[in-house]
């Protein structure tokens, strides 16, 4: 869930930037600003290896990993942020305000939780070695890390994937909700050469991102609310949603009980001395399956 969510993150944080910021203030989200941007989210995560891993020394790996849990409520909320900026950039465009410092507030606040999250993304990373071996002891850490990068390699695939078929969903719902607000069909064919009603040329276009959410705002009635900063937001809720189960599960988990462990098998030893109930047979068993006659 953590990787999931971080993954998603990572892949959609720069097009948040450049697909809402850069339209709501465009005086600061600069082609410049997007590279650093993009830039700071690297140092982030390399921070966050180093970084985590090292405070986990201190906090414990268990608290460390509830402290990433701080990630769901900046995924959550920054649809919450991308709503408020484009009303506030609604009503300066209206008033005939250039849009830049009132919308300062908001960037800030996800330039620097998106740049947090990621830290916690490249934590997760490098602590996760130590805490298995916390949790099942150093033998076999090495196996039960290979198994988790594994299934870690299946959400770096499956998770973007997922999340980005969300928002082309989002995508695609609100160019069908912006054609059936165009009221001016002439306009629309001199636009893009197809009719309203030619439903497979509309496909087409769409699919070849000749009509767009940009392209059909210059057609509408004025008015009409640009859905561009709702496009994430499926994305960023189901992000949120796998790493509120990550979180839980974490706070689940429960180091073993070696004494009891112990005081079970001797328990068992003693009351079959010969370790013929043994699960697979026992000793009796074994001796047998190596007689060679």
């Amino acid at each position: 869930g953590n990787a999931t969510g971080g993954l998603a993150l990572l892949s959609s944080s720069k097009l948040m930037i450049t697909d809402i910021w850069a339209g709501v203030a465009p005086s600061i989200v600069t082609t410049s600003f997007t590279t650093g941007y993009v830039l700071t989210l690297g140092i982030g995560m390399a921070a966050g290896r180093f970084g985590w891993s090292t405070l986990s020394d201190y906090l414990g790996r268990q608290n460390t990993y509830a402290i990433f849990g701080l990630g769901i409520p900046i995924v959550g909320l920054a649809p919450y942020l991308t709503h408020a900026a484009a009303t506030i950039s609604l009503s300066d465009t209206a008033a005939g305000v250039v849009p830049g410092d009132d919308i300062l507030p908001l960037l800030t606040t996800f330039y620097a939780g998106s740049v947090l999250a990621i830290t916690f993304y490249g934590g997760i990373f490098s602590t996760l070695p130590a805490y298995i071996a916390d949790l099942f002891g150093q033998k076999h850490a090495g196996a039960i890390h290979g198994k988790l990068l594994t299934a870690w390699a299946c959400s770096a695939i499956a998770g973007p994937m997922g999340l980005a078929y969300l928002r082309s969903h989002s995508i695609s719902k609100s160019i069908d909700e912006l054609l059936g607000k165009v009221e001016n069909a002439n306009a629309f064919e001199q636009a893009f050469g197809c009719s309203l009603g030619d439903t497979e040329a509309i496909e087409r276009l769409i699919d070849a991102k000749t009509i767009s959410i940009g392209r059909l705002m210059e057609l509408v009635p004025d008015g009409t609310v640009d859905p561009t900063p709702f496009i994430y937001d499926s994305t960023c809720y189901a992000a949120a949603g796998l790493m509120a189960m990550s979180f839980l599960s974490n706070l689940a988990i429960r180091p073993l009980n070696y004494a009891k462990l112990v005081k079970d098998i001797n328990t068992s030893n003693a009351s079959d001395p010969k370790g013929t109930k043994v699960q697979g047979g026992g000793n009796e068993e074994r001796r047998r399956r190596r007689r060679p006659w």
